[in-house]
């Protein structure tokens, strides 16, 4: 089955808030074997979304945003009149919404009861999150879903739209993929130019983030897609750090906690966002010792006793420094790994020997402390969530550095 989705809100056009509910929806679509066939971003306004039902020639379409209580909301009331379709109220769904204010000690606006009005035989999707529900409607030869633009409202409604559409996905269809980190995407998609060709059946897509590449494998023979995937890993098993669908730091947590061991962070150019990311992750807490933000040299001096004179001499964005840090670390804390970060994320710092990017790493483990180098592009808050994913790869690869991802 193809899909649409239609994303309503002037918000997602005006460069003030990301469609990460496009992306999701497609992402869970893909995994049901369904495929986004297109997608539109629209303002709220009735004519526009009118001009997307006349365009679309997919059986099932997907609306996110536009069933708020303000008088602009109007996905909902803009498909009944493009359908004809009367609006009644459906009681149950009012009786939720009262109850909703009364758990969150609000007064109920009368405005709110717009949301409980619905076309009648459609199927409604609660919302236990917000006020806003959503639905299933079938009309003429469409099945159209509405669903809350907010995107936590959004995930926690489209639980109730996967078990609805399981049973219409293309069950042919295998998906599996790779996470990589330590390449950028330029030089990996050099070191696949003839692997595309080698695999013809299989359709292999690289999704890029900041400092992380996932690609996927999709195929209708299973056996064709595991041989691609073999043969992949042949080629970059020293940047794959686990499954598509894991993360960086999850993976790092489970392989401490298999292995019994605690780690420790001394940041200084990052300012706490790799301990940040570690404590996303649950159980986070008996794997991370300690960790300090160290942004000043007179804090790394103070706290972990790097000397001043090797910080004027060398400078705090060098090897010495962060060599120095991990190390003292490790006698500080105890931990079984402790990694150091200190770079310039710019915009201003730079020099010819060190310009603006780049980023020094410590990682002391097993009685040995090793530095590593990385010269990083963009604005100030990439650097800074490039060498984030960095030093989180330069954990895993000593915890796990033989993985057969």
């Amino acid at each position: 089955m193809d899909a649409t989705i239609v994303s309503v809100g002037n918000e997602l056009l005006s460069g003030q808030t990301l469609n990460s509910n496009l992306t999701y929806i497609a992402r869970r679509l893909q995994a049901l074997g369904i495929f986004v066939r297109e997608a539109y971003t629209i303002k709220d306004e009735e004519s526009l979304i009118h001009k997307a039902l006349s365009n679309v020639e997919t059986p099932l379409v997907l609306f996110t945003g536009g069933l708020g209580l303000t008088r602009d909301d109007m996905t909902k009331e803009s498909i009944c009149r493009y359908y004809d379709l009367p609006l009644v109220k459906h009681e149950p769904t009012l009786e939720k919404i009262e109850a909703y204010f009364v758990r969150s000690g609000r007064t109920m606006r009368k405005t709110n009861i717009k949301q409980a009005y619905f076309p009648d035989g459609a199927h409604i999707l609660g919302n236990e999150v917000g006020t806003a529900p959503g639905m299933i409607l079938h009309v003429e030869d469409k099945t159209l879903i509405t669903l809350p633009g907010p995107p936590k409202e959004m995930q926690a409604m489209f639980k109730e739209v996967e078990r609805y559409l399981e049973p219409y996905g293309d069950k042919d269809y295998h998906r599996d993929g790779f996470r990589l980190v330590g390449r950028g995407e330029s030089e990996l998609e050099a070191d696949l130019e003839d692997f595309y060709d080698e695999h013809p059946s299989v359709d292999i897509a690289s999704y890029a983030n900041l400092g992380e590449i996932k690609y996927l494998f999709i195929s209708k023979d299973k056996a064709k897609l595991h041989s691609a995937m073999r043969a992949f890993k042949k080629r970059l098993k020293p940047y794959i750090v686990g499954s598509f669908e894991e993360t960086l730091e999850g993976n790092v947590v489970h392989a401490l906690k298999s292995q019994g061991k605690v780690v420790s962070f001394a940041e200084s150019c990052t300012g706490g966002m790799l301990t940040s990311r570690l404590v996303d992750v649950p159980g986070a807490s008996s794997v991370l010792k300690e960790s300090y933000i160290l942004y000043s040299n007179d804090a790394k001096n103070r706290q972990l006793g790097v000397s001043p004179k090797l910080l004027e001499e060398y400078g705090a964005v060098s090897e010495q420094a962060v060599y120095e840090m991990a190390y003292r670390l490790k006698q500080k804390t105890g931990a079984d790994i402790s990694l150091s970060i200190s770079g310039i994320a710019g915009p201003e710092g730079g020099s010819d020997d060190k310009p603006v990017g780049t980023v020094y790493f410590g990682v002391h483990a097993g009685g040995v402390t090793k530095v590593h180098q990385r010269l990083f592009s963009g604005d100030r808050s990439m650097i800074r969530k490039r060498a984030v994913v960095h030093a989180l790869y330069l954990l895993y690869k000593v915890l796990v550095p033989d993985a057969d991802a």
